[in-house]
């Protein structure tokens, strides 16, 4: 020791290099240098640690270093042993998969240095490992391919094999190639390999592609025509194996080439005899599509034919009670009892037809998508309740007991009012008509969290179980044509299975057999309520009074139809509404009409000779002197409100309409008060 200095005055200088040589360590990025203690606990961790094993320092000091171990590590206690030969070599070194944090896997190199105190006692250890995946693995590729490449040598019978130089010359030629390839070893060694490529493929660069695949993948397999030396091909299996050295630079590629021409020609006859037999199997397949498609067409014209022989009875057999009784009215007095039964038989004849002809348009709607509906918040509880008030007449005549069973709290639900009392109607009209005298009918609600469920359960004849899955078919029904017991065309049921799924709803049928009674059962979503409706209107009941026909007192109508009888009953409904009408039976006169005279309101048909009421509106609205006058169609023709704006009409009625809607329609269009 030097004179005047004491061992204190050494003490900053030696904490100035360990706090240097600890900045030092922590700075090594390449690295993970760490301590252990004498049982292997993490005791510091720098930054080459942290780089290369994911963890943070303060979620790994005081772990054991086995953690970075795998299960077959652990299971052999090497981390343990690695301890005790450090302990009594001083170090011990290692290469081996390690686990990251993340839970992948390294190839490291660690070196475990023992560090001992003065007098020769443990300390701990010094862990170095360094992070060498890429290397093994560019030797783990390079042991692969010698070794593909010593099996494929050793079949030199069977394949092609030679050496490519790093630009894919030829650089040796074994005596498989010179076989399959037909050159001798001096004619093609230094030449480059797309010499074996028909030029199609030289030209679209397939052989730089493929030797670029092998650089990058390690391997190419390819199948394609190759060309021998005489310039005759063969279909060939190549596989090419990119070759590098212990440094990972690329030495060149190992080539194997296979003959599979046989092979190629097999497969040919196979997927030709393939293709035959699958055509034969469609000229099979489409004979039965043709037999089948001829059986549907039978079948829909046998169907055809029983509907038209089922419209034509059905739409006779009203007709006969109207045609009988308007001829027999006028030899009867107004006061005799046969007068009031004939009035009330045609008018509910007429209103038969009504239906027969609406069910009919709707199918006609459906069949074209362009039934429509209006969506408005529905009270299921009234709904019920006006369809059981509508069939009650009928089912009072077949002493047939109606009963209804509804939760307390049904709420709304959104649909199209008049088209879901349609339903309901159908279903309880249908019930009736199949459910003989002294029978009972119940129809149920439920509400749930989703949906409505209305059921309507019938005593009745029942339905067969080979006929229920067809129950909801247009123009179905159990019983032929001619032998039928009960009236109808076969649509009601399909109407209503369209308007429920229209809805979003579902709609079933159940029956044990005939005699056994049936319940059909809709379900519909409860959607969004909306506001409340008005309470339907009720009917007047049987022997009341019938309300007073609205008035139009002083209204100056026109009214254009070609048709007589149509043209007389509006003009007289008018007239006892207190309007004052001008009947012409064609546009032409109308419109000589409109030269003498403005009315308020022109009701025209559509459908009439010569020009059709279309043109009647078109003229009407083109004159000015014409101008604010009301435009209403009153026609056979099914159409809506749209149809009407887009053709200068303020409102379409469709035929036949009852007096008091018409009256009622008028006043609403014309916003006459009576």
């Amino acid at each position: 020791m030097e004179p005047n200095k004491t061992p204190s005055a050494t003490l900053p200088h030696r904490a100035t290099a360990a706090e240097e040589l600890a900045l030092l360590v922590d700075a090594v990025s390449d690295y993970a240098m760490f301590l252990l203690s004498t049982t292997g606990q993490i005791r510091s961790w720098n930054t080459g640690a942290e780089r290369i094993l994911g963890y943070d320092a303060d979620e790994i000091i005081g772990q054991n270093f086995s953690i970075f171990y795998g299960p077959e590590d652990l299971a052999t206690r090497k981390p343990q042993r690695e301890l005790e030969i450090a302990t009594a070599d001083e170090r011990v070194e290692d290469e081996g998969w390690r686990i990251r944090k993340d839970g992948s896997r390294l190839w490291v190199n660690t070196v475990i240095t023992a560090l001992r105190g003065p007098k020769g006692e443990l300390k701990g250890f010094a862990k170095i490992t360094r992070d060498l995946t890429l290397r093994r693995e560019a030797e783990e590729r390079l042991r692969r391919s010698e070794e593909i490449f010593r099996l494929l040598v050793s079949a030199v019978k069977d394949y092609a094999i030679f050496m490519l130089d790093a630009e894919g010359r030829v650089a040796t030629w074994n005596e498989g190639a010179h076989r399959l390839k037909q050159y001798e070893p001096e004619e093609i060694i230094g030449k480059h390999f797309s010499i074996f490529y028909p030029p199609a493929d030289v030209a679209a660069g397939k052989t730089e592609r493929e030797l670029e695949i092998a650089r990058r993948e390690g391997s190419v397999e390819d199948e394609g025509w190759r060309v021998r030396k005489d310039g005759t091909q063969f279909w060939a299996n190549v596989v090419i194996t990119a070759v590098f050295d212990e440094t990972g630079e690329l030495r060149g590629y190992a080539k194997v080439t296979r003959d599979v021409t046989e092979r190629k020609e097999t497969e040919e006859m196979q997927r030709t005899l393939l293709m035959q037999r699958e055509a034969r199997l469609m000229a099979e397949e489409e004979r039965r599509h043709v037999e089948a498609s001829y059986r549907v067409a039978q079948e829909a014209n046998r169907a055809k034919d029983e509907f038209l022989m089922t419209l034509s009875h059905e739409l006779r057999t009203p007709m006969t009670a109207i045609l009988g009784w308007a001829r027999l009215l006028p030899t009867l007095a107004p006061d005799d009892d046969g007068f009031r039964s004939g009035i009330a038989a045609i008018s509910r004849s007429a209103e038969l037809q009504a239906r027969l002809i609406d069910d009919v348009l709707d199918v006609s709607r459906i069949i074209s998508g362009k039934l429509r509906l209006n969506m408005e918040s529905v009270d299921p509880a009234q709904l019920v309740a006006a369809s059981l008030d509508s069939v009650r007449p009928s089912a009072d005549a077949k002493q047939i007991e109606l009963r209804s069973d509804l939760d307390g709290a049904l709420g709304h639900v959104v649909g199209d009012s008049a088209r879901l009392q349609q339903v309901v109607w159908n279903l309880l009209t249908n019930a009736v008509k199949f459910t003989p005298r002294g029978g009972s009918i119940t129809v149920r609600a439920r509400r749930s969290a989703s949906q409505l469920q209305l059921s309507v359960t019938d005593t009745g004849e029942g339905i067969e179980s080979e006929f229920l899955p067809h129950v909801f078919e247009a123009f179905r029904q159990a019983e032929g044509p001619t032998t039928r017991t009960h009236g109808g065309l076969g649509l009601g049921l399909s109407i209503v299975r369209y308007i429920v799924e229209a809805h979003g709803g579902t709609i079933s049928a159940e029956s044990h057999g005939r005699g056994q009674g049936a319940t059909f059962t809709v379900a519909l979503p409860t959607g969004t309520l909306r506001s409340r409706l008005p309470a339907p209107e009720s009917q007047p009941a049987e022997g009341e009074a019938r309300p007073q026909l609205p008035r139009l007192t002083g209204m100056k109508v026109l009214l254009v139809d070609d048709d007589r009888e149509a043209r007389q009953l509006v003009r007289s409904v008018l007239q006892y509404a207190g309007a004052v009408v001008v009947s012409v039976d064609s546009a032409t006169m109308a419109l000589n009409e409109l030269t003498e005279r403005r009315p308020d309101l022109v009701i025209t048909d559509i459908a009439m000779p010569g020009m059709d009421g279309y043109a009647l509106a078109r003229e009407i609205r083109h004159r000015a002197d014409l101008a604010g006058i009301k435009l209403v169609a009153l026609t056979a023709f099914p159409a809506g409100r749209g149809t009407a704006s887009k053709s200068g009409f303020d409102e379409y009625l469709t035929k036949p309409i009852d007096p008091f809607a018409l009256v009622t329609a008028i006043q609403r269009i014309m916003g006459f008060a009576g």
